[in-house]
């Protein structure tokens, strides 16, 4: 026989409200002696508390509020216990439960419940496990390799590796269909040059690995700073080369140590503000404070923060350490010939072109950061697409925690979820909603229309799938779906999808334009038909 359940209860010193798992027979639901409430201490304390008025049933919401009164009456923090009787024919009467006026529970009653929550899920349900290398869900299906031991076994190894070689050399994300995204990471990652009659490559390794579906790039304040990082990488590493000691004293190996260094520090600083998605201000930060010496500000602090320090006689920093090596200091009391002021006139350069690097990236922090609100377009492209590939790949983590509780996907695409404000829809149905539009539907409305179908398109259907999976954890008529649904890793695993999607929300709005300007006399003005 199946059990009626008591799903929450919330108590006030005067009334509890009472959630059930299924709906209530209509005389028992409002009958006053189906229900006993008691302070719930041991001893003569432990008194039945007196239900006033008749209990109020709403079919809809499958809720009971009962009416309380008590000698002496409850206080706020009082612990109380509810048994309901013979509320539904053919189910068992709900268990005991304990619950405290205003809601509130302490935090050994938390625990408690929480690990009774947690043994009951073991015990009911498997273990979650998986092969490493093969779909994370049944809803993939299989061919003979699945699982491991077949003849398609080592041809998913191989396509593991090469995936991975392809990721490594182009500092790229392979994915199906995406022609585009692979010729532009080639692009970016081999340089080719005619020489003597015939075509060298070079491969600049690229420490990232990203998606360029969206064909997003590097554009705006990062693409001026990145090309001023690179005339400055390219024009100072020569003159790096060139520097020598002035004082005859200087250790050799502590000059090329030091040299060494710099060219590194500079060389890694350079990549960072070619960083797809727009470089993080940390990683920029700490090689400006190594190179110059001086801490540069986070975004917030950016106001009230003095002009970069550029007197190249006072940088600190490994610049600072090579020119005290070598003594090239302004009027190196070791000057003794054109060549010599031409030593110091070199590392006069070096040093205007780092610090007059820095002073641009202070000027341009606001455009920087996760939670900047002045964004361009062609950076934020990059984080929306690997954002898009994580709601994809965490919806495939949904369907195989429903698997786990023996919800397959046969029963998935039987299995009505019921809205507050929207249609039911089957869970699967509202699954591959989410994963198309993550993987087809969102890159192409964003490369069609730019920020106008971010706008207008995309960021609508964001919102809604948004709201849809948050009232999948916690749906309407609860009562009529698998226990396994109800289970603490399944509303888990609906909470990680709504927080990705959340996040995919926030990126959007970030670059969203809801209509274009329009030209009016001259002058742009909103289009307010």
């Amino acid at each position: 026989m199946a059990q009626l359940k008591i799903i929450n209860c919330i108590a006030t010193p005067t009334a509890v409200l009472v959630y059930f798992s299924d709906s209530l027979d209509a005389v028992p639901a409002i009958t006053t002696a189906n229900y006993i409430v008691r302070r719930a201490h041991p001893g003569p304390s432990q008194q039945t508390l007196t239900v006033t008025k008749k209990p109020v049933y709403d079919p809809a919401a499958k809720t009971v509020t009962l009416q309380l009164q008590g000698q002496p009456p409850l206080k706020v923090g009082d612990l109380i216990s509810l048994q309901c009787t013979g509320l539904k024919a053919g189910f068992d009467d709900p268990d005991t439960f304990f619950v405290r006026t205003n809601g509130e529970e302490s935090q050994a009653e938390a625990n408690a419940r929480r690990t009774t929550q947690a043994v009951e899920d073991s015990v009911a349900y498997p273990v979650m496990t998986e092969n490493v290398g093969t779909p994370p869900s049944s809803s993939y299906g299989g061919g003979s390799g699945y699982g491991g031991g077949g003849s398609g076994s080592g041809s998913l190894q191989l396509a593991q590796v090469a995936n991975q070689t392809i990721s490594d050399v182009l500092g790229w994300k392979p994915k199906d269909g995406d022609a585009k995204g692979f010729v532009g990471a080639l692009t970016q990652s081999f340089t080719l040059q005619d020489v003597e009659g015939h075509v060298e490559s070079t491969w600049t390794p690229r420490s990232y690995a990203v998606q360029t579906d969206l064909a997003g790039g590097i554009t705006g304040a990062q693409a001026s700073l990145y090309m001023r990082a690179q005339d400055a990488m390219n024009q100072s590493l020569p003159l790096l080369d060139g520097f020598y000691a002035l004082n005859p004293d200087s250790d050799p190996q502590m000059v090329t140590a030091l040299k060494d260094i710099v060219s590194s520090q500079l060389t890694q600083l350079t990549g960072e503000m070619g960083y797809p998605g727009g470089p993080r201000i940390s990683r920029v930060n700490q090689y400006f404070h190594l190179l110059l010496g001086d801490a540069l500000p986070t975004r917030q602090q950016q106001q009230n923060v003095p002009a970069i320090l550029s007197d190249p006689d006072k940088i600190k920093g490994t610049l600072g350490r090579l020119r005290n090596e070598l003594q090239l200091q302004s009027f190196s009391k070791y000057v003794n010939s054109v060549e010599d002021e031409q030593n110091i006139t070199n590392y006069r350069i070096f040093s205007d072109y780092l610090t007059s690097l820095a002073q641009s990236w202070v000027n341009n922090l606001k455009f920087f950061g996760l939670d900047t609100q002045h964004a361009f377009l062609g950076s934020q492209l990059v984080l929306i697409s690997r954002q898009l590939s994580v709601v994809s790949d965490t919806v495939d983590e949904v369907r195989f925690t429903l698997d786990s509780v023996f919800i397959s996907d046969a029963e998935r695409q039987t299995l009505q979820l019921n809205f507050s404000n929207d249609p039911a829809l089957f869970i699967e149905d509202l699954l591959s909603w989410t994963q198309t539009f993550a993987k087809d539907e969102g890159p192409q409305l964003i490369q069609n229309s730019g920020k106008l179908g971010v706008g207008d398109g995309f960021l609508p259907i964001v919102e809604k799938l948004h709201r849809l999976v948050g009232e999948a954890r916690d749906p309407l008529k609860q009562g009529k779906l698998p226990d396994g649904f109800r289970t603490i890793r399944v509303k888990n695993s609906l909470h990680d999808l709504e927080s990705q999607l959340a996040e995919l929300k926030r990126l959007a709005e970030g670059v969203k334009m809801v209509r274009p300007p329009i030209v009016f006399d001259g002058q742009d003005r909103e289009d307010v038909a």
